[in-house]
């Protein structure tokens, strides 16, 4: 009876110490789990911070990437807009330099025609219907508001170079002309500029033009089979040959 009442007395002692024991158990035990529980979310934020770094780290090497490219972009675009505007600058010194020629030109062209009309007055009297119709198709052009500068200024040389044309070549042809006041049909032989030769159909008669007096004069009748001769060589009949004929005065 004893041994029990002892036992009663140790566990009535001993129970309250359990008890603290207990107690304190608990508050450690939710202490760790509230300590897990805060590791664990400031390990969830860290991560998520971490993903944020790298994406602004990212973005901040891309906007770097950007910035140089835009800067390289600028410096080239500014030696494109130096460029275009020199290309600019250019264009307008042109269209002001056309417009001062143009201004010059026209003028001058007309100039050009009234001196090629004299120049045709007074030369030998060849092709004089050809070298009219010239001389008005160039009046009707310079006078045409349509038609480009350009295209008139290549008729008129056009027509300047068929003009040089007949100082460097002969020709042979037959008209009809007035020879001391009678119409007479002749073969007519020309020498570049130099002088202008007339021999009847018949050969009988042949003449030169005479520049001073603006009149055909005859020639001594030895000279009409010379002058037969020249027209067969103009027309490339027979061979290119020396022919003794007078040049610049009339016998």
């Amino acid at each position: 009876m004893l041994r029990i009442a002892i036992l009663s007395m140790v566990i009535t002692l001993l129970s309250p110490a359990m008890a603290i024991s207990a107690t304190s158990a608990k508050a450690v035990h939710g202490q760790a789990a509230k300590a897990v529980a805060v590791e664990a979310a400031a390990q969830q934020q860290y991560e998520q911070w971490s993903d944020k770094r790298e994406t602004a780290s990212s973005e901040i090497r891309d906007m770097k990437a950007m910035d140089s490219w835009l800067e390289f972009q600028t410096k080239k675009y500014a030696k494109y807009i130096k460029k275009q505007e020199e290309v600019i600058a250019e264009l307008q010194r042109r269209k002001e330099e056309a417009k001062r020629i143009r201004m010059e030109l026209e003028p001058f062209l007309e100039t050009v025609v009234d001196s090629l009309e004299q120049f045709v007055a007074s030369d030998l009297p060849f092709l004089p219907k050809e070298r009219a119709n010239r001389i008005q198709f160039l009046r009707n052009s310079l006078d045409d508001y349509h038609l480009e500068l350009s295209e008139k200024l290549r008729r008129v040389f056009e027509a300047l170079l068929i003009e040089a044309e007949y100082g460097r070549n002969v020709s042979a042809n037959t008209q009809e002309l007035d020879i001391n006041g009678t119409p007479t049909q002749a073969s007519v032989f020309r020498l570049g500029r130099t002088a202008l030769f007339y021999q009847t159909a018949d050969g009988s008669e042949a003449g030169v033009w005479d520049k001073n007096t603006g009149t055909w004069k005859a020639l001594d009748e030895n000279y009409a089979r010379t002058l037969h001769r020249a027209r067969d060589m103009a027309e490339r009949k027979r061979a290119v040959e020396l022919l003794d004929l007078p040049i610049g005065a009339t016998r």
